[in-house]
């Protein structure tokens, strides 16, 4: 099998995709292709071809797991590690701006053309959406799905324009704009509680994906959602009409070569092949501005510490390639793990030596600021940097959280606060039972609502 890779923008393939009949792969790169269309960063430009293990890691995370991948196993009697025939039949629609087609065949994505590409989601398409999302998890059976998204929480690609909702027409290739999220019934506010964590990251300084709690009331239900604007598109919209066009973007474990498996730094044996603070600092020698990278990235992750997020995994953080460089993704999928107690608290990352909050030691902060890269960890400044933080997130919880989540928040702030053997200073507020590492955990597993 050879398949064309593209890039939405480039006028010919990036590169060439071979499976061959041991199932393995490899891909070369065509021949005059600029840096700007790199495919990846585990996949640097050269003209030497990439072997099955260079480029299986990367190849392994453009699928989505989904009905679409379950139709295409069991209509051909494939398996799930025959990356190479899964992507001849699936690769049309990989996640981003990446196309994997059968040689010849022409790119699976186009940029749209709005509205002439789209269809109106009317009330009752849209709320037999929301109710099985928000029931089952899952779009309706008889529900096209037009762009798959990542993560088994129930959600939907949509383009959103002046209070409506629209799908890409069928075949039109064109991409969408927003993710709709809705809130499970088993755990009902996790939306309201992702929107209000982004908020106050965004109070806080931090650069988000934009988002807006939404809420519909179906059937006697009150059903939360979130809209959250996809960071990996390019949207001119002006007077209702405009081109949309796709953003390449990759996620840490492509960026590293790392199968969607590897997740979770405690998945690998490998030290080789792990996700970690020290991986990432790999990434971010590898972008415009090291330095930046390297500053967002540690208050990314000092935020994720004080709010409870303890699933900021490998696919749940990013970069985006625009304009011939390379930069960090904005925040998101930030949710409160640490409130439920169904799942594991323990890191996505080792923090230092640190597994969970409750040991975040000074050692563990000087291990996480090494790991990351920086050259001579200052302590006391980074200390500081945690209370601002910490100050900031307690001031306006009061006006963006509900009390719950609040009250939550401050009692995060304090295990942290006891790790570290410092005073934050903040006002007291009612008691959170905030379970202690994994004491009172129910069932083990990583955090399933947004990977």
């Amino acid at each position: 099998m050879r398949m064309d890779v593209w890039i939405e923008g480039y006028d010919r393939p990036v590169g060439l995709l071979t499976r061959d009949d041991t199932r393995a792969l490899s891909f070369v790169y065509t021949e005059g292709v600029r840096r700007e269309h790199q495919l990846s960063l585990s996949l640097p430009l050269r003209p030497e071809p990439f072997s099955d293990a260079d480029c299986r890691g990367y190849f392994s995370n453009l699928l989505f797991e989904g009905p679409q991948l379950e139709r295409i196993l069991d209509s051909y009697k494939l398996e799930r590690g025959d990356i190479g025939a899964l992507l001849w039949h699936l690769g049309a629609d990989c996640p981003g701006a990446i196309s994997v087609t059968p040689e010849g065949s022409g790119p699976g994505k186009t940029p749209g053309r709005f509205p002439q590409d789209y269809e109106l989601l009317d009330d009752d398409r849209l709320h037999a959406i929301l109710l099985s999302l928000h029931l089952h998890k899952r779009l309706p059976d008889d529900a096209r799905d037009p762009s798959p998204v990542a993560g088994v929480q129930g959600k939907i690609a949509v383009v959103a324009q002046e209070g409506r909702f629209y799908l890409p027409k069928a075949g039109s290739r064109a991409p969408t704009t927003h993710i709709l999220k809705v809130s499970p019934i088993d755990d009902a506010q996790i939306t309201r509680h992702e929107v209000a964590l982004l908020k106050i990251a965004e109070a806080c300084g931090i650069q988000i994906a934009r988002c807006g709690a939404l809420e519909f009331a179906l059937e006697g239900r009150q059903i939360h959602a979130l809209l959250s604007t996809r960071f990996d598109r390019d949207i001119q919209i002006v007077e209702g009409a405009g081109l949309i066009t796709r953003v390449h973007a990759e996620d840490f474990c492509q960026a590293l070569g790392l199968p969607p498996t590897l997740k979770y730094e405690r998945n690998s044996v490998n030290p080789a092949q792990r996700f970690s603070a020290a991986a990432v600092k790999r990434i971010g020698v590898k972008t415009s501005v090291p330095t930046l990278f390297q500053r967002d990235i540690l208050q990314h992750t000092l935020f994720n510490l004080l709010v409870g997020n303890s699933d900021n995994h490998g696919k749940n953080g990013s970069v985006i390639h625009q304009h011939g460089g390379t930069r960090l993704a904005p925040l998101y999928d930030v949710v409160p793990v640490f409130m439920d107690r169904n799942v594991t608290h323990q890191l996505a990352f080792r923090h230092g030596a640190a597994e969970f909050a409750e040991d975040f030691t000074t050692d563990n902060l000087r291990g996480l600021l090494a790991d990351l890269g920086f050259a001579k960890p200052q302590l006391v400044r980074t200390i500081k940097q945690i209370t601002s933080l910490a100050v900031r997130i307690s001031e306006v919880a009061t006006t963006l959280a509900t009390k719950e989540l609040a009250d939550a928040l401050h009692a995060q702030a304090g295990v942290i606060e006891a790790a570290l053997e410092a005073d934050f200073g903040l006002p007291a507020r009612d008691f959170y039972d905030r379970i202690s590492r994994d004491d009172r955990q129910e069932r083990s597993g990583g955090w399933g609502g947004l990977s």
